[in-house]
C-alpha cells in the first residue's frame, strides 16, 4: 500500500490512465487490510481512551473521511477505471475534493504507519544507527520535498488546479514522495514515542 500510495501521488498529474487503475488497486489493498485488521479496528471505540489511542482514532476517522471522499469523487471525473459508468455532474467540485482528499490521505496514511512503526528486533547497536541516520538523512531530503512540492499549499485547499512539472522524471518526483512519507511516518513514531514515555513517567508518579 505504501508503494501505491507514492506511485498515486507521483503519477497524478502526469499518467492519467495509471494513475486512476492505481487508485483502483489502492482500493482493493484498503480493503483486504480492513479485513485483515477487523478485529483491532472493532474494538478501537472500546475500553479506556488513552492519549496515544484518540490520536490513532482520529488519524483513522480522518483517513477513511478521505478515502470516502476519494472514492466518490472519482467515480464523477474517471475516464478510464470506471469510464463505463454514465457521466455525472459536479467535475468542478468533485476536482477540489479529490486534491484535497489525496494530500491528506496521503499523510494520514503514513502518519497511522508512523504510529504503529516498530523497530526491528535483534539489530546490533552499529545496525541501529545506521538505519537512524539512513531514516534521517531521507527524512530530510522529505522536508526539502515538502517545500518544493508545496504541498502545505495542497493540504490547506490553496491550490484549486494543479499543473505538472514535465521536466522533473518520475524516478525523481516518486523519490520526492517517498521522502516525505518517510518524514511523515518518522514524525508520528515518534509521536508515539513521546506519548508512551509520557505515560510512563505519570503511571511512575
Amino acid at each position: 500500500m505504501a508503494l501505491a500510495f507514492v506511485a498515486i501521488m507521483t503519477t497524478a498529474l502526469v499518467q492519467e490512465a495509471p494513475h486512476e487503475w492505481l487508485g483502483v488497486t489502492l482500493f482493493v489493498l484498503m480493503a483486504i487490510h480492513i479485513v485483515l485488521n477487523r478485529k483491532w479496528l472493532a474494538s478501537i471505540f472500546r475500553g479506556r481512551h488513552s492519549a496515544l489511542r484518540i490520536v490513532q482514532i482520529v488519524v483513522i476517522v480522518g483517513l477513511a473521511g478521505c478515502i470516502i471522499g476519494q472514492f466518490a469523487s472519482s467515480l464523477v471525473l474517471s475516464k478510464h477505471a470506471f469510464g463505463f459508468l454514465p457521466a455525472f455532474p459536479g467535475a468542478g467540485w468533485a476536482r477540489s475534493i479529490h486534491m484535497l482528499c489525496s494530500y491528506w490521505a496521503f499523510v494520514l496514511a503514513f502518519a497511522h504507519a508512523g504510529l504503529h512503526a516498530r523497530a526491528p528486533k535483534n539489530m546490533a547497536p552499529w545496525q541501529k544507527w545506521a538505519v537512524r541516520i539512513i531514516i534521517a538523512a531521507v527524512a530530510c531530503f522529505g522536508a526539502f520535498s515538502f517545500a518544493q512540492l508545496g504541498l502545505w499549499q495542497y493540504l490547506t485547499g490553496q491550490v484549486q488546479f494543479a499543473f505538472a512539472d514535465y521536466s522533473v522524471p518520475l524516478a525523481l518526483a516518486f523519490a520526492r514522495y517517498a521522502s516525505v512519507a518517510v518524514l511523515v511516518a518518522g514524525v508520528f513514531h515518534y509521536v508515539r514515542r513521546g506519548i508512551a514515555s509520557i505515560g510512563k513517567t505519570r503511571s511512575r508518579d
